[in-house]
């Protein structure tokens, strides 16, 4: 006897979606996972969101790419790629100079919170500087891309 198999319906739905639905879409997985599993398991090694695991949380895989900083949990559009990555080396940069100073690598005489690249850089604590400004919030040190979030 032979048997045929039937053939799955392989129309996967290529959905539009927006930040704010990513951004729901990471705190509903993270919310459905066990207890040592949180949102930074979503996150590729480029700094991508593998967005094929938000798939029943988005109604399938969309084609857009989203970036996610491990240190900040903050999520990205394509257009912004690079901030998470900036932002993952000198959080890790300003938190190992805090540990061994106890000071903020804070530029002088700044009306914002910036990040002091060069003296991070000069004490070997950062090899690659980014190209845009940095700032250290109150909430628990982390940093911001934002200069807005002071105002």
């Amino acid at each position: 006897m032979i048997f045929k198999r039937a053939k799955k319906n392989t129309s996967s739905t290529t959905p539009t979606v927006t930040l704010p639905q990513i951004k729901q879409a990471v705190r509903q997985f993270e919310e459905d996972m066990p207890a040592p599993i949180n949102r930074t398991a979503l996150i590729l090694e480029d700094k991508s969101i593998d967005l094929s695991r938000l798939k029943r949380y988005l109604g399938g895989v969309p084609t857009e790419k989203f970036y996610m900083s491990r240190e900040t949990f903050e999520i990205f559009e394509e257009a912004d790629k690079l901030v998470p990555y900036y932002l993952d080396i000198v959080q890790s940069a300003v938190d190992n100079y805090i540990q061994d100073t106890g000071k903020l690598p804070l530029v002088e005489d700044a009306w914002l919170p910036e990040v002091h690249y060069r003296l991070l850089a000069s004490e070997r604590y950062l090899k690659e500087m980014p190209p845009f400004p940095l700032y250290i919030t109150e909430e628990e040190m982390m940093l911001t891309h934002r200069a807005e979030h002071f105002e």
